[in-house]
């Protein structure tokens, strides 16, 4: 049995024909599924809760997301336990950077493919934030992140008119792009203390931007990390600081491309965790999701947890 979450507003309307185009692959190979449409945010944590709570009847669950990153990520954040537990994906999102990280193919039929071929499924790596607002941690299947990034991502959820037109347009990257540029030009730049896999505390002044990534891009396909590995065991860090943020902007193309090593004031690491202590609350994002203001974070990776249909 297949579990099918589809988030019928996701895309602009694109997730509900996509879904179409799944039913009836799934009626033609005679695959036994059920469909959880979500209505509202947080929806979909409810349904993977439900799903594989202690309560569940399933003793192995394969739950399929028809959605974006943001659905995926409300999913991982409601799985109770990860070891009887399959994720599939067929992204319809605007920016995909889940999918895109693992390989899955934009194309329905293609996706749908790995879906119903996969047997053993292949294990990979999520990370996780804990704060002290959320004690428990938030799991991420792409990034986490303070900063410019993050206040990206807020900006974006409360900018839903302009990301709709240009989904319509099919240039959602651009919601990114536009309040990148704004937002570089007009936040404040922070102090914080960072302490890698519980070693000495280092020391960071006008930070621009840090990620902990698990895949490669994120914001629509921008390579923040090009040495991520999914089944490493390890979160990569991507962090901008001690240099002008007009530097910054100049240097943007080079971060897009995944060409920023070498620039100054970029660094790039690999860590398991990461504490950060920041002197003033800063946005936490994870996925692109708002995560509220915060001033401690411990980024983590939690290595082997995630069996994807892949």
């Amino acid at each position: 049995m297949l579990h099918f979450i589809v988030n019928g507003k996701g895309g602009s309307g694109k997730a509900a024909k996509t879904w179409e185009k799944v039913r009836r692959i799934l009626e033609r190979e005679g695959v036994d599924y059920l469909t959880h449409e979500t209505t509202r945010p947080g929806e979909a944590t409810q349904i993977a809760r439900g799903l594989t709570g202690g309560d569940a009847a399933e003793e192995s669950v394969k739950l399929v997301v028809v959605g974006g990153d943001g659905t995926v990520n409300e999913v991982l954040n409601g799985v109770d336990d990860f070891s009887r537990f399959s994720l599939g994906l067929v992204p319809t999102g605007s920016g995909n950077d889940f999918a895109r990280g693992l390989g899955i193919p934009k194309s329905t039929g293609r996706a749908m493919g790995l879906i119903l071929s996969s047997a053993e499924g292949k294990l990979i790596d999520i990370g996780r934030a804990v704060t002290e607002i959320n004690p428990r941690g938030t799991y991420f299947g792409i990034s986490a992140g303070i900063g410019m990034d993050a206040i990206v991502c807020k900006k974006a959820g409360n900018s839903s008119r302009l990301k709709k037109f240009l989904n319509k347009l099919r240039l959602g990257q651009l919601t990114y792009i536009i309040l990148t540029v704004k937002t570089l030009f007009s936040m404040t730049t922070e102090t914080v203390s960072l302490r890698f896999d519980g070693g000495d505390e280092e020391h960071q002044e006008n930070l621009i931007f840090l990620a902990g990534m698990n895949v490669k891009t994120e914001g629509g396909g921008v390579c923040m990390a090009p040495g991520a590995d999914t089944q490493d065991g390890r979160l990569s860090l991507c962090m901008a600081s001690g240099i002008p943020r007009w530097k910054t902007f100049l240097d943007l193309p080079f971060l897009v491309k995944g060409k920023h090593a070498r620039l100054k004031g970029f660094a790039l690491r690999d860590f398991k965790t990461l504490e950060v202590s920041c002197e003033n609350p800063v946005v936490l994002h994870c996925d692109g999701e708002y995560n509220g203001d915060v001033r401690h974070i411990k980024f983590e990776c939690v290595p082997g947890t995630l069996r994807m249909m892949l």
